[in-house]
């Protein structure tokens, strides 16, 4: 317990000085990021509605002090403000893709994995932005990966250290998922994510809370692909399951949100599948945007 409080207090004397690369509320929640064997799960009449004084011990700045504080850090994708940083993000989850007219955006969660050097060679053939929801743990795993995405131009998000369900944890183990990703991509890269995106979609008041809090919209999706189910089948069924499912689900819509994969084990009925997936949104008038 003495150990963290002086690693807390030495993290913020750094960030408040200047000699740290972190802002004062990252340093803080690096230095108290919880073990894994603290993680318990919450009943669940207490899941979407936590007690405002577990809010408080796992709260950062809010989003006005959170953007001045990663002021001097350029975010990946998402809000931006002009200054760097992330603008302050709305309460609550996104699921549609912005924009003006027929808008569509290509996600991408679980990365960096097996085939994500094969789907940034197809989005840069098409031309296409896309947005990526990365594991921390993966990153640090294929930190190559990750430069590669930054210095292509394409948005990074958060997607949590190693993709527990969120609404199991308690909100200081929450708020370590989100800012352990954080710290890896401003390691890697030197940007912030400005997004979150809950893995299994699973979510309660308390993610929405800390992910505000942290500047970050929280985006889900509004046409699921389930190309995770190929589990890293390439056959001909999957990738025509991919494209149908794309297919029928987002062109109904003036602004979906296309959830794909790119995880460990390797996606190539995905890959197999983008083309054609970008050919029948852009035959359409659809823009390709990022979250």
């Amino acid at each position: 317990m003495f150990a963290t409080l002086a690693a807390v207090v030495s993290l913020m004397g750094l960030a408040a000085c200047g000699s740290s690369p972190w802002p004062l509320h990252v340093a803080v929640r690096l230095a108290a990021t919880p073990r894994t064997s603290e993680r318990i799960k919450r009943p669940a009449a207490l899941a979407e509605t936590p007690p405002a004084a577990s809010l408080t011990l796992a709260a950062s700045p809010t989003p006005a002090a959170t953007q001045t504080a990663a002021s001097a850090i350029h975010p990946a994708g998402g809000a931006a403000a002009a200054g760097g940083g992330c603008l302050p993000a709305p309460y609550g989850a996104q699921r549609y893709a912005p924009g003006s007219g027929r808008t569509v955006a290509l996600t991408f969660d679980d990365g960096p994995g097996g085939s994500t050097a094969a789907i940034l060679a197809v989005l840069a053939r098409y031309g296409v932005p896309a947005t990526f929801f990365n594991i921390g743990a993966n990153m640090a795993a294929r930190p190559a990966l990750v430069r590669e995405e930054a210095a292509a131009g394409y948005a990074l998000g958060d997607h949590t250290w190693d993709h527990p369900n969120m609404t199991l944890l308690s909100p200081g183990s929450q708020a370590a998922e989100l800012d352990r990703v954080t710290a890896e991509q401003h390691t890697l890269t030197g940007t912030l994510p400005c997004m979150f995106r809950p893995p299994y979609d699973d979510y309660n008041a308390t993610t929405l809370v800390l992910a505000q809090q942290r500047g970050m919209t929280v985006w889900t999706w509004s046409v699921d692909t389930q190309d995770w189910m190929a589990d890293g089948s390439g056959s001909s069924y999957w990738v025509q399951r991919i494209i149908g499912l794309a297919e029928s689900e987002g062109g109904q819509l003036p602004h979906p949100v296309v959830l794909m994969h790119n995880q460990m084990i390797g996606n190539p009925a995905t890959v197999s599948a983008l083309p054609t997936i970008i050919d029948f949104f852009r035959s359409r008038g659809y823009t390709f945007v990022t979250l």
